[in-house]
């Protein structure tokens, strides 16, 4: 039987799109174990965990800006001892392998109890992955015929992307994040070249095609 965590406070970054589910997560944490804090997107995330890096963060599989799993890996590159559990639409097998390849500790589903939620934290606080075996294997057999597509943008890069999922054009990108519309644009046609793809109408379809299986890497944190 696995242990009780036993110490006096955890902090857990909760990150969802869903200000609802958000804030029913949040009240599962809400006991002296846990300091739950909240974001929607993963500007908001990494603000949050630059604040105070979490224990623990559970992460919705798509997040408002990105999916779930860029989070994940910018996560990992700067808070590699945080532990991530992804929050996943169902416990389909191939969601499971998805999430395990992306480096999380486990998974939970939004029809889970109280108690089954905080098992999960546990388990994963105590470095105890929750994957069924047949998903280790099969990942296993996956990464030997597969190899995740990795793709190199600077950090501003990653902003930008962030905020074009977000249908923002190019003029309200250059206002939020200060700079000139021709700098965004430039920012913008690297990102689609880097991405392969023709035009910002592509990117919902290229996101969907790709999924987990790529990897949005910080160019500066590969030199």
């Amino acid at each position: 039987m696995v242990e009780p965590v036993t110490e006096a406070s955890v902090s857990v970054l909760i990150a969802s799109r869903s200000p609802a589910y958000a804030a029913g997560l949040a009240a599962f944490l809400s006991a002296p174990l846990f300091t739950p804090v909240v974001a929607h997107t993963v500007d908001g995330a990494l603000a949050r965990a630059a604040e105070h890096p979490p224990a623990l963060a559970v992460v919705d599989w798509q997040l408002g800006d990105a999916p779930g799993t860029e989070l994940a890996a910018e996560i990992a590159e700067r808070h590699p001892s945080t532990r991530v559990i992804f929050s996943v639409p169902d416990g389909d097998s191939q969601v499971q392998i998805d999430a395990l390849a992306s480096g999380a500790a486990g998974v939970i589903l939004p029809t889970w109890t109280e108690e089954a939620v905080l098992e999960a934290l546990g388990d994963a606080l105590r470095g105890v992955s929750r994957f069924d075996v047949a998903v280790v294997r099969s990942l296993s057999d996956l990464a030997r015929r597969t190899q995740p597509r990795r793709v190199l943008l600077t950090d501003q890069e990653r902003v930008v992307l962030r905020l074009m999922r977000q249908q923002l054009t190019y003029k309200e990108i250059a206002l939020h994040l200060g700079i000139s519309w021709h700098t965004v644009r430039s920012h913008a046609q690297s990102i689609l070249r880097k991405l392969g793809i023709h035009s910002r109408r592509d990117l919902d379809a290229w996101d969907a095609r790709m999924g987990s299986s790529a990897r949005i890497l910080a160019g500066d944190g590969l030199r």
